[in-house]
């Protein structure tokens, strides 16, 4: 999963996997639902990249890009290993633009919702 936020603190934008098998139906269901309830707030986007776009660099890793009005931007790099903060200028241009090329491989906001909810509703409700 890849998020940003943006100089203001105010947006989120997530890429979740919604098709992927949990433990409990009941509980798939409640956490999509949640998450298409948090979609209709202004300063939250979530966006769903389908399994049709393929292979694609998100599913390298996961990081965090943390912008914050008079700092620099930062990422959080996530491995199986651990975790790593970087400050570095060029290295949060690369990982900013992985995001964009993410970003152009989603679905659109409306799209993601919609997807997220026909698939709470048609796979994890019982």
């Amino acid at each position: 999963m890849a998020g940003r936020r943006n100089r203001d603190g105010a947006a989120l934008s997530l890429f979740a996997e919604v098709l992927r098998e949990a433990r409990h139906a009941d509980v798939m269901a409640a956490q999509l639902t949640h998450l298409a309830d948090l979609a209709i707030w202004p300063n939250i986007s979530i966006q769903v990249v389908p399994y049709s776009a393929g292979g694609h660099i998100g599913l390298l890793g996961a990081f965090t890009i943390a912008e914050v009005a008079d700092m620099s931007a930062m990422v959080y790099l996530e491995s199986v290993a651990d975790g790593q903060t970087v400050e570095d200028s060029d290295r949060v241009s690369q990982v900013g633009a992985c995001f964009d090329v993410i970003r152009g491989e989603a679905l659109p906001v409306g799209a993601s919702r919609d997807l997220i909810m026909r698939v709470a509703e048609e796979r994890w409700k019982n």
